[in-house]
């Protein structure tokens, strides 16, 4: 009978760890997505997912109905934080979930308005993520245009004489 006592009080701390485990895990996905703990309590277990991803399996149509494609390339991304995609793998969710995508020419659209836009991060030759995923890149271009900035050449007036621009 003690060995039966020792494995279901063993079995009980082991519970007791994974369940801290998990707890950090999901502190960790609340931080990353936004979500205050109050703002958590009040939205039932079973909704949160709702706010969040589209249901299991393939993304629903109309998920990306009235938005720009700009918009549905972020909200796709948002479904998996830190997981870039291609070009072609953005727009096979914008046709599977029923968006209206030009064929034709539908890669250099949605390229084109992926580049001008802010919020995106061009990832090697092919993928896009979402600039708030790469931290550091921003501050490593940011001190680059800072040197940049710094360096003035002279300019030629219109009478022919230079200035320094300082």
């Amino acid at each position: 009978m003690p060995d039966s006592t020792k494995s279901a009080a063993q079995l009980l701390r082991e519970l007791k760890k994974e369940r801290d485990e998990l707890t950090t895990v999901i502190q960790a996905m609340e931080r990353r997505l936004g979500i205050t703990a109050t703002g958590i309590e009040s939205v039932p277990d079973d909704e949160m997912v709702d706010l969040v991803a589209p249901p299991s399996g393939p993304i629903p149509v109309g998920f990306f109905h009235n938005l720009s494609q700009a918009a549905a390339a972020e909200k796709l991304l948002k479904l998996e934080p830190g997981h870039a995609l291609t070009t072609g793998e953005i727009l096979e969710s914008f046709r599977s979930s029923g968006m209206e995508v030009n064929s034709k020419n539908a890669p250099t659209i949605l390229y084109t308005a992926l580049k001008r836009n802010p919020k995106f991060e061009r990832i090697g030759s092919k993928a896009w993520g979402l600039k708030e995923w790469y931290p550091e890149r921003k501050r490593k271009i940011a001190r680059e245009e800072k040197d940049a900035s710094d360096v003035t050449q002279p300019s030629v007036n219109t009478n022919g004489s230079t200035w320094s621009g300082r």
